[in-house]
């Protein structure tokens, strides 16, 4: 058996040594940027002493084509905070580009994502609120969204696809995704994906551009992309709107229809809204501004989502039921580099959170049977006049700083030190509903 491995090693470095002297092929030409013709040297002894040459262009052209399917050219920052070549990011990273989202027809963000490998976009059967399983383990709190650099998560669900999910596309220049853990680099939220999302500038829009767009389910949308150089001063931005009747499947029987079965013997009228339609309406409001001036920048984005129950938290179908979100976040930051080696970027950001949760969770003249006393029996059957109501307002508030140092050693060494402070809080919270909390007792 050894004789048999170092037989093998010894024809494999003949074989090796062969290649090498009769096909001087330089790794520097395989890798080649671009689909310039290069020329690949045969050497040939013959009598004549002379040399024969053949192109092998087609071999350069393959490579340099697969570079640029794949995007090895590109540059990202998703990987290590600072701007590197995809192919040598320490990451598996996927960049999707604005002539990708353009080409492919996607609409939203989390279309883009159902494309991207290991991702799948699930949705609740409850609240019909949309969110992620990467590599087959779920849990939106454990995706970092960013919107150029800037952390959109929810402090207080962790995710921030229930406001994200609907986000347009026209104001994207590219995404970046690290298709597995970032908490190393990123911290919180990171450890299944973190997603970069990077709108366009000035120089990428250069004027505004109207669209708007009718389709299926009853969507409509219109949106306003601008940008503009004036000297020093860049400013870009985006405003857009959106509506749908979303998914119009059919409920045939819901959690009513069941408490009227049973019911039905001792004389109750039914109170189901089954069969009906699930409530996946969606309506949007978004608008993204970013100015700089020289090395300052002041960026703004404000969302406002209002919403349908789907079926409801009771699996329910009721009519009277909305879910209103606002996000706004504002950061001012500044870049400055100094003799090529040492960087500071600073910056200063607020965000604020708001979600009034109105919700119908039975419908009018619901018959529910109770145990009020807790001994294993049904004692009483009550009803609810206006329904199961619940409203729940809650206001989350994020101030931070952020200040890293960059200094570069040398090509392909560079140390980052820095700190960050951020204050979250909860304000103004409150919830009132029709019913006793402890008992589910109608109490209006």
């Amino acid at each position: 058996m050894t004789k048999w491995i170092i037989g093998r090693l010894i024809l494999f470095s003949l074989f090796s040594g062969i290649l090498q002297k009769y096909f001087c092929l330089d790794s520097s030409t395989i890798l080649a940027q671009g689909t310039e013709t290069t020329h690949l040297t045969q050497t040939s002894s013959n009598s004549d002493g002379n040399n024969s040459s053949f192109e092998t262009s087609a071999i350069v052209e393959g490579a340099s084509t697969e570079a640029l399917w794949f995007g090895f050219h590109e540059e990202v920052t998703i990987a290590t905070r600072h701007e590197t070549p995809l192919s040598k990011a320490p990451s598996v990273v996927t960049v999707i580009t604005a002539e990708e989202i353009k080409n492919l027809g996607y609409r939203t963000f989390v279309e883009i994502l159902r494309t991207v490998p290991g991702f799948e976009i699930l949705k609740s059967g409850d609240l019909g609120e949309v969110f992620p399983a990467v590599r087959g383990l779920v849990g939106s709190e454990k995706v970092r969204v960013m919107l150029n650099g800037h952390l959109v998560n929810s402090p207080r669900t962790g995710s921030a696809f229930h406001l994200f999910d609907d986000f347009p596309v026209e104001n994207i220049k590219r995404i970046e995704i690290i298709r597995g853990p970032g908490s190393a680099v990123y911290g919180e939220n990171a450890f299944l994906a973190v997603i970069n999302i990077i709108t366009k500038d000035a120089k990428d829009i250069d004027g505004v551009k109207v669209s708007s767009g009718y389709g299926s389910f009853d969507t409509e949308e219109g949106n306003i992309t601008f940008g503009k150089t004036y000297g020093k001063v860049d400013i870009s931005g985006m405003v857009h709107y959106r509506h749908t009747d979303g998914f119009d499947g059919i409920v045939e029987s819901d959690l009513v229809t069941q408490i009227d079965n049973a019911l039905d013997p001792l004389g109750f009228p039914p109170a189901s809204q089954a069969p009906g339609r699930v409530e996946d309406w969606r309506q949007e409001y978004d608008l993204n501004l970013r100015v700089s001036y020289k090395d300052f920048y002041v960026e703004g984005l404000y969302i406002n989502k209002n919403q349908g129950p789907f079926i409801g938290p009771q699996f329910a179908l009721a009519d009277e039921s909305n879910i209103e979100q606002n996000y706004v976040f504002g950061e001012v930051g500044y870049k400055k580099t100094f003799d090529e080696k040492f960087t500071i970027r600073p910056r200063l950001y607020y965000d604020q959170f708001d979600r009034n949760s109105y919700i119908e969770a039975l419908p009018e003249d619901t018959h529910v049977p109770l145990d009020t006393d807790g001994d294993g029996n049904i004692d009483t059957i009550n009803t609810y006049p206006d329904g199961l109501i619940g409203n729940a307002y809650i206001r989350e508030k994020v101030v931070g700083t952020e200040i890293p140092f960059d200094y570069e050693l040398f090509d392909g060494n560079l140390i980052t030190l820095g700190f960050e402070y951020r204050l979250t809080n909860q304000t103004n919270p409150h919830f009132f509903t029709t019913y006793d909390p402890r008992t589910l007792v109608w109490c209006v």
